[in-house]
């Protein structure tokens, strides 16, 4: 064969084999758009595997899949990845990554780096096999996305929608700012609880489902199209906005403590940073209001001890205005009922927003 052809039949092959293996092909596009890829397996694939991921904000996208593997991609780089760039430079401090270890059936996702806050804007999507467990913490932010995942799923969000598709165990999520969605395959046979302080609660149920339902809000509505045949629900009566804030809050609180304290650490160092760059800022407006007040009492105090100039009588003291008198107790709403006769406990809450219980079709 003449030696001139054999580079060209190579090329001509390694073309043909990207066009035509899919994994290739896939490869090379995670490297054209700069994302990394980590991939780990649960020690023991014989019993569901939990994965646990704690990001101060970033866009998330869960899938379950009938793999045995988990399978995070992200738009940050991947801890310990050198990467060369076309200058032929590695960088050599530490710039924000993520790392995906395993231990004892629990796989966990972290951010690390000069400053784990920098994550804003990352986005992480990945695969797990359908039983997975997830426990998700977004400290400030960020929509998560869960689909076709069937194990338990344990969601704290600060701010940003949460949509649950096509799941089938248990959920308990809790978010400051954002609605939730949620629509379950099949009839959940755990606890749910689904609690946001603004944003409407959505849930889509199949009509099989049993259940005894509590739904509550504050400034919204709660609708549903079940029938009444199988819908019995009844009213409660509201105890006033200060209970039914308090009824809205507690789920909330309590779920978030155990958070808290690690968000407050993590919080400190960006606030003395803030507090640095705008304190002579402050302090200027700071000095600005306090003179601009104080001119004001002054030119209020002289014309109220003004006396007879000119013949002008004396200024009369203004009369006291009378308290405002309390708003009226409207109360909040509160809903409960017994789905198909009763069974899992289902909780849906929200203290500005509207509630929908739908029927899955």
């Amino acid at each position: 064969m003449n030696s001139r052809f054999l580079p060209r039949l190579a090329g001509l092959l390694a073309a043909a084999t990207l066009l035509l293996n899919p994994a290739v092909r896939a490869a090379d596009e995670d490297h054209e758009t700069d994302s990394a890829t980590a991939r780990v397996k649960f020690t023991d694939q014989g019993v569901p595997g939990t994965l646990k991921l704690s990001i101060p904000w970033a866009e998330l996208h869960i899938t379950g899949t009938d793999g045995n593997e988990i399978v995070v991609t992200s738009s940050l780089d991947q801890k310990g990845r050198a990467e060369v760039d076309d200058e032929g430079f590695r960088r050599l401090d530490e710039d924000v990554t993520f790392e995906l270890v395993e231990k004892d059936n629990v796989a966990v996702v972290t951010v690390a780096g000069d400053n784990a806050w920098a994550s804003h804007g990352a986005e992480f999507t990945i695969k797990v096999p359908r039983n997975t467990n997830l426990v998700l913490r977004t400290s400030l932010g960020g929509e998560i996305l869960v689909d076709g995942v069937e194990g338990d799923l344990d969601i704290n969000s600060m701010n940003g929608e949460v949509t649950l598709r096509d799941i089938a165990s248990s959920a308990v999520v809790n978010t400051l700012n954002g609605e939730i969605s949620a629509s379950f395959k099949r009839a959940p046979v755990k606890p749910v609880s689904l609690s946001t302080l603004n944003g409407e609660i959505d849930v889509r149920l199949p009509a099989d489902t049993q259940a005894n339902l509590r739904m509550r809000t504050h400034n919204g509505s709660i609708r549903t199209n079940f029938p009444d045949k199988l819908l019995q629900t009844k009213t409660e009566k509201a105890t006033g906005p200060v209970a039914a804030q308090e009824e809205a809050t507690s789920d909330l609180q309590r779920e978030m403590s155990r958070e808290q304290a690690r968000m407050n650490k993590e919080a400190a160092r960006v606030r003395r940073d803030v507090a640095r760059a705008t304190a002579d800022a402050a302090k200027a407006a700071i000095e600005a209001s306090r003179d601009a007040i104080a001119a004001a009492v002054e030119a209020s105090v002289e014309a109220a001890v003004s006396v007879n100039v000119d013949g002008v009588a004396p200024v009369p003291p203004v009369a006291p205005v009378p308290p405002i008198p309390p708003l009226p107790n409207f109360g909040g709403k509160s809903i409960v009922g017994a789905l198909n006769g009763g069974g899992v406990d289902i909780k849906l809450t929200s203290m500005n927003g509207t509630i929908t219980l739908r029927q899955a079709k």
